[in-house]
């Protein structure tokens, strides 16, 4: 009986593109899914995104015109989750990921199948009063979404107060570090409960 020698031939990498707004962790990513096959190459086209610092997917999917991207955020706030979902990602993972959860996720998109993992969750917002919270969180000012929109200033303000109420806010600042996920920054308890008056 013979045996066949292993194969030495190298392992080719799978390839994809990686957009970060944070260098170091940039870095440390690829240097990570390098053990797990996949090499960071700028002109490949499945890319991951990953949002860091928040808001950086938001704005990349609406740049970004080529390729097909998995969006990995762990901004805590539904309406953003839905927010980068409307932009047509190949994967959405929101939440706290591993390096292998990434793998795996490179791994399904690849392979052509579009997938979302989210933490359970229920908006009390619409369609468009969730796109009022986005465009006010981005520092729009209601004449200006007004404008965008094809709406009535008054409109625009009474849309925005009752995205206030449904979330529990007082104001657009506090529905603004919701949006961003910095409810910590008002002391807000997670479930959009104030817990106190903010000065």
């Amino acid at each position: 009986m013979t045996t066949s020698a292993p194969s030495t031939s190298p392992v080719v990498p799978r390839r994809y593109r990686l957009h970060c707004g944070i260098p170091a962790l940039a870095a440390e990513i690829a240097r990570r899914l390098q053990q797990f096959g996949w090499e960071a190459c700028e002109e490949a086209t499945l890319g991951l995104l990953i949002d860091g610092p928040w808001g950086v997917a938001l704005q990349g999917l609406a740049q970004m015109s080529h390729g097909e991207w998995i969006v990995v955020t762990d901004n805590p706030c539904p309406e953003y989750w839905e927010d980068l979902w409307t932009g047509w990602p190949r994967g959405l993972l929101a939440g706290g990921h591993s390096v292998e959860h990434l793998a795996e996720a490179l791994d399904r998109a690849a392979s052509g199948e579009s997938f979302r993992r989210t933490p359970q969750h229920d908006s009390p917002l619409t369609c468009p009063e969730r796109r009022l919270l986005r465009l006010s969180a981005q520092g729009w000012e209601n004449r200006r979404i007004a404008q965008e929109l094809q709406l009535s200033e008054g409109t625009v303000r009474n849309g925005l107060c009752r995205v206030f109420e449904k979330l529990g806010f007082e104001n657009r600042t506090q529905a603004t570090l919701y949006y961003w996920g910095l409810w910590h920054l008002l002391e807000l308890g997670p479930m959009r409960e104030p817990t106190s008056n903010p000065v």
